[in-house]
C-alpha cells in the first residue's frame, strides 16, 4: 500500500521559526472570507507562495559554485544546482577529491536527503552531501566520473563506465517522452565530420573500439541468475541468466516461416507412409495366407518402392535442412541468428 504524504509537515523545522510562523499567521485570524484572495496566509504555500522548508548546509566544496532556488547559498528551498568537480559523495570522493582535472560536473539535485528518518528529511541546519541513493531526483552531468558505481548500477555484459563523461539521471519516476518519437542510440555519430579529427572519439580523444555499443535495459538492477527445478522431463535444477539478448523481429519470423516448412515436410512424409502401409494391408488383407504368398511379394515390393522416395528420402533431406535451420538462427554464428548481439533485457 503506498504510503501518504503530508503536504505541509511543519515538524522539521526548528522551534523558533515555528514561533514565527504560527505568530504570522494569527494576524489573519479576522480577515475577512471575501478578502482572503488578496489576503495570502504567511507560508501557507498556497498558489504556490512560500512554504516552509528546511535550512540545509551543503557542506560545498571550495572549488565549486552553487546555485540554489534564490541564487544565493541557503535559500529557502531544497533545490540546488552545483557547478563543480565530480563529487559523488563527500568532499574526498570522485575524481574531484583525487584533484583530476577535466572532471567538470554539473549536478541538479532536489531533496537533499529526503529518505531520512523514514521520509520525513533532515531537520533543519542538518549538514548534508551528495547521497545519490537518499537524495530526492537528480540530473548528475560529468566530464569525468564512474557513473555506474555513483549510481550503483550492475556492470552486465556491457561493463562499467571508468574515467569517462557521463549523465545520470535519477528519481522515483523518470518519463522520456518524444511527441514524434523517441530513439536509444549508441556508437559514432553517423556522417559527422569534424575538420582534423578522424572521424569520432571518445571524450578522452581515443577511439571508439566496438562499432555497436550494447543497449541493456535492467528490470530490478540485477543481471544474476536464478535457479529453477528442471521438471520431470529435465530432472534436476538450471540455472537461468536474467539478463538475455532480445529477439529480432524479421528474422524470428523467419525462423517459424522455415520450421513451419520444416514440419509441413514432415506431415507429408508421415501421410506418403500412411498411404503405403495402407495400400499394403489393402493387398494382404484381401489375399489368404499363406497360399497368395505372390501377391504379398507383389505388396511388400510395391511398399518398398514407395517407401524410399516417398518417405526416406524427404526425411533425410529434412533432417539435414532441420539441422541447417538450428545452425542459421539459433547459434551466435549463424547468419540469422533470431537473438540481438547488442541489446540485453531482464
Amino acid at each position: 500500500m503506498r504510503k501518504k504524504t503530508k503536504l505541509i509537515d511543519d515538524k522539521f523545522i526548528n522551534k523558533s521559526r515555528r514561533e514565527f510562523i504560527d505568530n504570522a499567521a494569527k494576524n489573519f485570524e479576522g480577515v475577512a472570507d471575501k478578502d482572503w484572495p488578496n489576503q495570502m496566509p504567511f507560508q501557507s504555500g498556497l498558489y504556490n507562495s512560500d512554504v516552509p522548508e528546511p535550512l540545509l548546509e551543503f557542506k560545498m566544496a571550495p572549488g565549486a559554485s552553487l546555485l540554489d532556488s534564490q541564487g544565493l547559498r541557503n535559500g529557502k528551498h531544497n533545490a540546488f544546482i552545483i557547478l563543480g568537480s565530480d563529487r559523488p559523495d563527500s568532499l574526498k570522493s570522485g575524481y574531484g577529491g583525487k584533484g583530476a582535472n577535466r572532471a567538470n560536473t554539473i549536478d541538479l539535485v532536489v531533496g537533499r536527503m529526503s529518505c531520512a528518518r523514514n521520509g520525513k528529511g533532515p531537520k533543519d541546519g542538518t549538514h548534508v552531501d551528495n547521497m545519490f541513493g537518499c537524495d530526492a531526483a537528480r540530473v548528475y552531468i560529468s566530464q569525468l566520473t564512474d557513473i555506474d558505481r555513483n549510481f550503483g548500477l550492475a556492470s552486465g555484459k556491457i561493463g562499467s563506465a571508468i574515467a569517462r563523461s557521463g549523465i545520470g539521471i535519477k528519481a522515483d519516476g523518470v518519463r522520456i517522452i518524444g511527441r514524434e518519437g523517441v530513439k536509444i542510440v549508441t556508437g559514432k555519430c553517423d556522417g559527422c565530420k569534424y575538420g582534423f579529427m578522424k572521424g569520432e572519439q571518445n571524450s578522452l580523444g581515443g577511439k571508439i573500439v566496438r562499432p555497436s555499443p550494447g543497449i541493456e535495459l535492467l528490470a530490478g538492477n540485477n543481471t544474476g541468475t536464478r535457479k529453477v527445478w528442471g521438471g520431470f522431463r529435465k530432472p534436476g535444477f538450471e540455472y537461468i541468466p536474467y539478463m538475455q539478448p532480445v529477439t529480432l523481429g524479421f528474422q524470428t519470423r523467419d525462423a517459424f516461416r522455415e520450421l513451419s516448412f520444416l514440419v509441413d515436410k514432415l506431415w507429408a512424409a508421415v501421410f506418403n507412409f500412411m498411404f503405403i502401409q495402407g495400400i499394403y494391408n489393402s493387398i494382404v488383407g484381401i489375399t489368404s495366407y499363406p497360399f497368395d504368398t505372390a501377391q504379398h511379394g507383389i505388396a511388400a515390393s510395391f511398399a518398398a518402392a514407395m517407401i524410399i522416395p516417398w518417405v526416406a528420402e524427404p526425411l533425410y533431406s529434412m533432417r539435414t535442412q532441420k539441422l541447417e535451420w538450428e545452425v542459421n538462427y539459433l547459434q551466435p554464428f549463424g547468419y540469422k541468428y533470431i537473438c540481438s548481439r547488442n541489446v540485453r533485457t531482464t
